[in-house]
This record gives structure tokens, C-alpha cells and sequence, in this order.
């Protein structure tokens, strides 16, 4: 949800609660609050806050219980997620918590760990809590930097989990919720920051053919001994019923999502270069629908670059597939 809702539609409400004792206390300047508000507000929500509240569980709960019964879709807090004896966020926020969203929790972690190695000791909870109607509850570490790490990963997923929370399946998005081009390349942009960016050639989802040879030849690079590439191809076929094509659907923020995965896959394999797209739109057999190009000194390391590669675009990127059978019928099913 990184775009402003259509003309006419309430936008959905956030809220934004800062844990600190040396904030409440007035000793020390938030700034991790006012940027999530900056941020949400850009996003196209209505925020109230950021509330100051003081470390430790009790005030924790007793915030987000008024902040639950205000009836947003969105709360997070920012603060008292490590470690230390004052740092019970997540302990406050556990038991309001009627379904965990490990998933979101485990993200902000390895996002915010490319940059601060300590950011695994974060115990911050994501789920979903109150209602109705229900909202979404993450919380984030205390800093404007992991506000801004956290933000990157959590908005583009934003738009699905209320979707989800209202009953709805996973249609195509709905007309008029594209985000605005810069909001996306902004989003791209955050994270090539963090990586080295000449290790990710290409990360794209679009609906132009995809020419596999075409990325292998973008990834070679004089210091690779094996240039490796996948290409997924729709087939005739599923669960024995015959398929006479398919089409992609992607959430409009899976442009960020596969640029993340790239830079992932880079920062973690000792490649040269690498390079992934997704296709959307109608396909039919035989088209590429995801292509995935790995350069790298030796051919293990650039097979087993690869294999990640694919397999991560597939669990993380947020695209839906209509297949049309040769019966006439269809049906939408999960990501690639």
C-alpha cells in the first residue's frame, strides 16, 4: 500500500506509538516516530501520533489497547525491541495479538541486519489484533533508520493484509491502486543503496517477452567461469487437466520486492552479476514466464546463486497466476 486510495475512498487509519523512557521523559528528541508518521502519511494514511509512552510491557499494552479501540488498520510502535532490561514491547504486545505474523517479523530482521549486524537481537512481533475491524501490529526498533528499513519491507505487503483481514481472496488490484512511478522507483532506490549495486544487473516485473539469452549476455562479466541461467516456461498442463495459457497478476509492490530479493541473493553469494524477471499479463504455453541469469567465478557457487535466486522470487514475490483450462473454466492460484 504505497499509494494514495481512489478519490472518495476513507483512507484506511494508522497509529503510531513511540516507546521510550528517555523520549517520555523528555531527555531525548523522537525521531523514529515523526518519520513512521511521514511515512504512512506519504503512504496515504490518516496517522494519529506518534503517542510517547515509556518502556516496560504494562505501558505498552495499556497504548496499544487505546490505540486498538480507536478501530485503525495499522499500528506500529517504535522502541524496546532488544534486549535490554527496560526492553518489553514485545511482551506488551504478545497478548493482544490474536494471529503472529512471524513471516513480516523475520523480514524486519534480515533487512535491517544488511546494515546494523545487531539488528537480529530485535524481538519485535508482527500480527493482527482488535477489531472489528481488525488491524495489523508491528512493531519496529527505535530508530529512524530501522523505521525507514522497516517501512520499505512492511508497506508493500500493507495493502494484501487488509485485504485479507476484509474477507478478500486475490483478485488482480483494484483499478486506480498503482503507486505513482517515483513511489516505486523510491522504494527500488532505498534498497540498491544497501547492496553493491553493480552485482544486480536487472530486477524487473513486467509484460514485455523475456529473452533468457538476453540476461545472460547482461550478467557475463570478464571475471565469471560460468555464466548459469533458468528460464520458467508455461506448460500444457496442471494436476492433469490440460492448460491452454495463463496470466500474471502482481501486487504493486512487487517491483521493490524482487529488486530486494536480487540484492539479497547478492549480498549473501559471491557472484559478479546477477539478473531476474518476472513476466505479467496473459501467456500462453511455451512463453517464459520467469527468467534468472547468474554470473560467477565458479560453477557451483553460480548454481547454487541461482537456485536461491528462484526459489526466493517465487516464496516472497507477490504475483497471482489465473489458469485457463481447456474446459473452458479457470482459476487463480498463489504466486508462481
Amino acid at each position: 500500500m504505497q499509494d494514495h486510495p481512489p478519490a472518495g475512498t476513507p483512507a484506511p487509519r494508522a497509529v503510531v506509538v513511540t516507546v521510550s523512557d528517555r523520549v517520555s521523559g523528555g531527555t531525548r528528541e523522537d525521531r523514529s516516530g515523526p518519520r513512521a508518521v511521514e511515512r504512512l502519511r506519504a503512504a496515504g494514511f490518516d496517522v494519529d501520533g506518534p503517542h510517547v509512552v515509556p518502556d516496560g510491557a504494562e505501558p505498552v499494552r495499556a497504548a496499544l489497547e487505546v490505540a486498538l479501540a480507536s478501530g485503525p488498520r495499522l499500528v506500529l510502535t517504535t522502541g524496546g525491541t532488544g534486549i535490554g532490561p527496560r526492553d518489553q514491547t514485545p511482551e506488551g504486545t504478545r497478548p493482544l495479538l490474536a494471529i503472529e505474523l512471524p513471516g513480516i517479523a523475520e523480514a524486519l530482521r534480515r533487512e535491517g541486519a544488511r546494515t546494523t549486524p545487531t539488528a537480529v537481537l530485535s524481538r519485535g512481533l508482527a500480527g493482527i489484533a482488535g477489531g472489528p475491524p481488525r488491524a495489523l501490529v508491528v512493531n519496529l526498533p527505535g530508530s529512524a533508520a530501522a523505521v525507514e528499513e522497516g517501512l520499505d519491507v512492511l508497506l508493500p505487503l500493507v495493502g494484501h493484509v487488509l485485504d485479507q483481514l476484509d474477507g478478500g481472496d486475490h483478485p488482480p488490484p483494484a483499478a486506480g491502486r498503482e503507486p505513482a512511478l517515483h513511489d516505486r522507483v523510491a522504494a527500488v532506490a532505498r534498497l540498491v543503496e544497501r547492496e553493491p549495486a553493480r552485482r544486480v544487473v536487472l530486477a524487473d516485473v513486467g509484460d514485455t517477452p523475456i529473452d533468457a539469452a538476453s540476461l545472460a549476455a547482461a550478467v557475463d562479466d570478464p571475471a565469471a567461469g560460468a555464466v548459469v541461467t533458468f528460464s520458467g516456461v508455461v506448460r500444457d498442463h496442471d494436476a492433469g487437466r490440460a492448460v491452454t495459457g495463463i496470466e500474471y497478476v502482481a501486487h504493486p509492490g512487487a517491483d521493490a520486492v524482487v529488486a530486494e530479493v536480487a540484492a539479497d541473493v547478492a549480498a549473501r553469494f559471491p557472484v559478479e552479476a546477477l539478473a531476474v524477471v518476472h513476466r505479467v499479463g496473459p501467456l500462453t504455453i511455451g512463453d517464459v514466464a520467469l527468467a534468472a541469469a547468474v554470473a560467477s567465478a565458479h560453477r557451483s557457487e553460480a548454481f547454487a546463486a541461482l537456485g536461491e535466486l528462484v526459489e526466493e522470487v517465487k516464496r516472497r514475490l507477490p504475483v497471482w497466476k489465473k489458469q485457463r483450462f481447456a474446459d473452458g473454466s479457470h482459476e487463480w492460484v498463489g504466486s508462481a
